[in-house]
């Protein structure tokens, strides 16, 4: 009776939309089938080499980059479900094509029309969850979502490997059907959200110095957590096996889930945007763990330590986004700081790979995790004007004349 009341208590604390936007993410993710196996598919049925395998995830980064920018713009112009069902029912036409694409050039263009037309969800989702609802019950709102997220990314690939033993194209086609299912929810069941008046076109670029700081801050955390995907490449050249590599990374997977809803509703408590720049640097320090460790443990505490941080930032970091532009320019703002992830992902394998072969292992780590440093300093620099302008958000929201600009 009690766990009854309690669930009660949670589903009542929340607007009916989210939880339209929460079971939506769940039908999706639960079927996010096709990324997380996509480089199995590539060396096996479509036999592409490794050169051509890597321009394809090039290709993934470079449309996620191009895309969650123009998210943002559309968001303001039209409104954040019709952006959330473009990209869902766009991305399921470009799921069904990947599948049916023949050699590099044609595989590559599909991957970028994919990724193209599905990164228009993610500025779209965060703008939605900021329409429904402010202050720290946005922030848990956030985290419940970032829960779902994970909670998925632990079922599909072990879900989808069992399905790609009967087709790889079957994946394809059930990623696809989960995605429109997605798209169909949203657009029946998520209410009609008031819109503000669009900004002048000419606002496409803010010219808000504190929105491009941000930006940079962005980028180099986001290089930092993309170049987990090198720790495969490590873990091959020190003579570890797929095995212990999948059990290494399970311990990111299992930290999100039992610590994501947590250690989120403790930092919504204050909403600080200095537990940002903790994030940022708890990630860098795990990531220096990994120059220091030798004995798959050791790798094993690196990565516990690295997740922490993308947990701890990750609760914050859309509350913060949410606010720092006017409600008007939102999808902007949350569009051009979501294109970082997209630009990062483009660019730390490169980088990573390019450090691998000069400075070795540990030599890339220690950068990586310079990297992870200066996003720390930077946000700690920006903390006194971050507050000043959620400050003045919350004041715009209550209805009192709006402070001067920061």
């Amino acid at each position: 009776m009690a766990s009854l009341l309690r669930a009660s208590a949670v589903l009542q604390a929340y607007p009916a939309g989210f939880w339209v936007l929460w079971w939506s993410t769940l039908v999706n993710r639960l079927g996010e089938f096709v990324i997380p196996l996509l480089g199995f598919y590539l060396t096996s049925s479509a036999q592409l080499n490794v050169t051509q395998i890597s321009v394809v995830f090039a290709m993934l980064g470079l449309g996620r980059f191009l895309s969650e920018g123009f998210s943002g713009v559309l968001i303001d112009r039209r409104g954040a479900v019709f952006t959330m069902t473009l990209a869902l029912a766009g991305g399921a036409m470009m799921t069904v094509l990947l599948s049916y694409a023949r050699g590099f050039t044609w595989t590559a263009a599909a991957a970028l029309g994919f990724a193209l037309c599905v990164s228009l969800y993610r500025p779209a989702v965060v703008t939605a969850v900021a329409e429904l609802m402010q202050g720290p019950r946005r922030t848990r709102a956030y985290n419940l979502l970032y829960w779902v997220i994970s909670v998925g990314a632990a079922v599909a690939p072990v879900l989808g490997g069992w399905l790609a033993g009967w087709s790889f194209r079957l994946l394809f086609w059930l990623d696809a059907a989960t995605m429109f299912t997605a798209a169909t929810i949203l657009f029946l069941r998520f209410p009609q959200v008031r819109r503000h008046a669009a900004p002048p076109r000419r606002t496409f670029l803010p010219r808000d110095a504190l929105l491009w700081q941000f930006c940079l801050a962005s980028l180099l955390f986001g290089m930092t957590y993309q170049s987990y995907k090198l720790l495969s490449v490590v873990f091959a050249q020190q003579g570890f096996t797929a095995l212990q590599y999948g059990q290494v990374l399970a311990v990111n997977g299992v930290l999100v889930v039992l610590l994501g809803l947590p250690l989120g509703h403790l930092i919504a408590r204050s909403n600080h945007p200095r537990w940002q720049a903790l994030g940022a640097l708890l990630q860098g320090l795990g990531f220096f763990g990994h120059a220091l460790a030798n004995t798959l443990g050791e790798h094993m505490l690196a990565v516990a330590v690295w997740s922490l941080g993308e947990i701890v930032a990750y609760s914050i970091t859309k509350a913060i986004v949410s606010e720092l532009g006017p409600a008007a320019q939102r999808g902007t703002y949350i569009g051009l700081v979501g294109s970082m992830a997209g630009l990062a992902a483009l660019i730390a394998p490169l980088l990573g790979g390019a450090l691998l072969q000069t400075l070795g292992a540990g030599g890339m780590w220690v950068v990586i995790a310079g990297l992870a440093a200066g996003a720390g300093l930077l946000l700690l620099a920006l903390e006194g004007r971050v507050r000043g302008r959620l400050l003045q958000r919350q004041q715009e929201a209550l209805g009192s004349p709006a402070l001067a600009s920061r």
